[in-house]
């Protein structure tokens, strides 16, 4: 065996049902099938992952297709009726409507951020803050003191120069300063739910990044979250939002390397517009943007001159 494609094949032809990634993977140890240069301390997210992969590439000419979330099974048995009807039943991938998530949210006190001067602050001055006492969570992020700063994930989905840039539609976003605009970002405030335990030196600000292009982008979360707390992406910089008459807002950039094989599309729900954008190049429309994207261009340009 020279894969863990060939792997799972080789497990689930053997098994005649559906599996997940972990049993496969036990399966296959059980075997005596998994070779000496494959190990590690997460092999069944690896497998969850190139399954994920190859399904999302391949779609119906893959070899592997779900039954349910998280449970594989090959397409030779599709037509195998000597097997129960639900192992030959492919999952139907319903595309849910992403909307802000509602609830308590982080955020600082005005006194726990205007020690730093101007509006970018770096991740080092401002990651000890969420351990200290001057952090909490509000009530509701749309009706908020004016003196609260709510934290944002704002992740931007990264390939060698280029960005992914797309325009908002009312299915995600229902601000006029925002509507129709274009964003360089995948963004959402951090509610008490993000705060697990892979996310405690962080309040769960990346896996919330995280969760938000995984459900926008229709990534498989095996990709997204390939190895649990060892996270592919990490906080930039935090960028300190300020509208005259509103409440302040912190967004933690993110960045989030694209796997080379996946290619967003423009007919995914309500992402209109996708396009990849060189940051190597001028912007002449910056008004094109949203009020936030604004912002990180222009720190950007501040950063390279």
């Amino acid at each position: 065996m020279d894969s863990y494609l060939n792997i799972a094949e080789t497990v689930l032809r053997f098994a005649r049902r559906p599996l997940t990634a972990r049993e496969i993977l036990e399966l296959a140890y059980t075997s005596e099938i998994v070779p000496s240069q494959l190990h590690g301390r997460t092999q069944h997210k690896t497998i969850g992952a190139r399954l994920s992969e190859d399904i999302l590439l391949h779609r119906e000419r893959s070899v592997f297709f779900r039954t349910e979330p998280g449970r594989f099974f090959l397409r030779e048995f599709l037509t195998d009726t000597s097997l129960p009807e639900r192992f030959r039943t492919p999952m139907i991938a319903r595309r849910r409507a992403r909307e802000l998530q509602r609830g308590t949210a982080l955020a600082f006190s005005p006194q726990a951020l205007d020690k730093f001067k101007g509006s970018a602050l770096t991740r080092d001055s401002v990651l000890p803050l969420l351990q200290s006492n001057e952090i909490h969570y509000t009530s509701d992020v749309n009706h908020r003191d004016n003196d609260e700063i709510v934290v944002w994930s704002f992740v931007m989905v990264v390939r060698d120069d280029c960005v992914l840039t797309y325009r908002h539609g009312r299915y995600r976003e229902g601000r006029d300063a925002f509507l129709k605009r274009r964003s360089l970002g995948f963004f959402a405030p951090i509610i008490d739910k993000d705060l697990d335990l892979f996310g405690r030196h962080d309040h769960g600000i990346i896996s919330s990044g995280l969760k938000i292009i995984t459900i926008d982008l229709d990534l498989p979360s095996e990709i997204t979250f390939r190895d649990g707390n060892d996270l592919d992406s990490d906080i930039d910089y935090f960028l300190l939002y300020k509208e005259e008459n509103k409440p302040r807002d912190l967004l933690a950039i993110i960045r989030f390397e694209c796997p080379e094989w996946f290619d967003p599309v423009s007919r995914r729900l309500a992402i209109n517009d996708l396009n990849w954008m060189n940051l190597r190049n001028p912007v002449n429309h910056i008004e094109d943007f949203d009020p936030w994207s604004q912002s990180v261009l222009q720190h950007a340009q501040k950063a390279s001159s």
